[in-house]
């Protein structure tokens, strides 16, 4: 792909048989804690592990502190997480690269796995997401309300979306990805992209990733809608006005559309129903406020709403 913004660059630091993992850190240390002891004690090393943060220098310190070997990239504190991730990616010199947040904790075999599902062919290729904070309702709604496509079972196999919080690529894809990242635009715009020039995305069932953090309500409301307006943004980037016009009208609809379609991929995995009908005034609450994020974001733009993404 020699062809794509920043192939001579990205492709120059690569490293045969290496295998890099990028974070973009934007939450707190504490949350970074146990993912990065969770890599630390693969039953497979990671060849390095690379942090892009936002934090001050302070948060930053502690980070260099505690884990000498981990390789932190430093940034201004408006960055956002896609150019976080970028800025990993192409600092990166494995063959392989993985791509996790700072909240959630991979399986004992994680980097075991992507290197055997790589090595056998695979492009892209990721794995189920799991809650790990179960304690409160409010934060198993807000972890369905984002995830429910995602957990297991998976399917062994092609899939059309992969959660962006875990995922591997082989060397040659990751150009292309941080020419969109670099545009402010998520993963998924990129997978379309792949998927036109026959490149597959790849489950792998035993890819597992814990998703460990707490979400108090308020807050997950505002981060609902600042995502949504933010991919309502990017997306009027391939919209005409009209187009936009007719995605913000049709914003009304999501609410019942996505309540709809998170219980029926749990009834088809048998599980979690009785949890997500429990939690569903907090799930209508959450998509509603995404709903108005995106409205706004078809008519008047993203805004800032990207850089406020966790």
């Amino acid at each position: 792909m020699t062809g794509e913004p920043g192939a001579g660059r990205v492709e120059s630091r690569r490293e045969d048989g290496l295998i890099s993992i990028v974070i973009a850190w934007v939450n707190s240390f504490e949350l970074l804690v146990p993912v990065l002891d969770a890599l630390q004690g693969q039953e497979t090393a990671a060849d390095e592990i690379i942090v892009a943060t936002r934090h001050d220098v302070a948060t930053q310190e502690r980070l260099r502190r505690a884990y000498q070997e981990v390789t932190l990239l430093a940034a201004p504190a408006r960055t956002t997480i896609p150019t976080l991730r970028s800025m990993g990616l192409k600092s990166a010199r494995g063959a392989i690269v993985a791509v996790t947040e700072d909240h959630c904790v991979p399986s004992n075999d994680w980097v075991a796995t992507i290197a055997r599902r790589v090595r056998a062919g695979c492009v892209v290729v990721g794995g189920p997401i799991e809650n790990a904070w179960t304690e409160r309702l409010r934060d198993w709604a807000a972890f369905l309300a984002d995830y429910a496509a995602f957990i297991g079972p998976a399917n062994d196999g092609p899939v059309r979306q992969l959660p962006s919080n875990n995922v591997a690529y082989r060397r040659e894809v990751v150009p292309g990805l941080c020419a969109t990242l670099d545009r402010g635009l998520w993963e998924s715009f990129y997978y379309d992209q792949l998927a036109v020039r026959g490149v597959s995305l790849m489950c792998a069932p035993e890819m597992l990733v814990h998703h460990r953090r707490p979400f108090d309500f308020w807050y997950f409301v505002a981060q609902r809608y600042h995502y949504s307006r933010s991919f309502a943004g990017m997306r009027c980037q391939f919209l005409t006005r009209l187009g936009q016009l007719k995605h913000a009208l049709g914003s009304v609809l999501l609410p019942p559309w996505l309540l709809m379609r998170g219980l029926r991929i749990l009834a088809a995995k048998h599980r979690l129903v009785g949890r997500y009908l429990c939690c569903l005034p907090l799930i209508t609450m959450y998509v509603s406020a995404g709903a108005v994020g995106e409205m706004v974001g078809y008519i008047a733009g993203g805004g800032l709403s990207l850089e406020k993404v966790e």
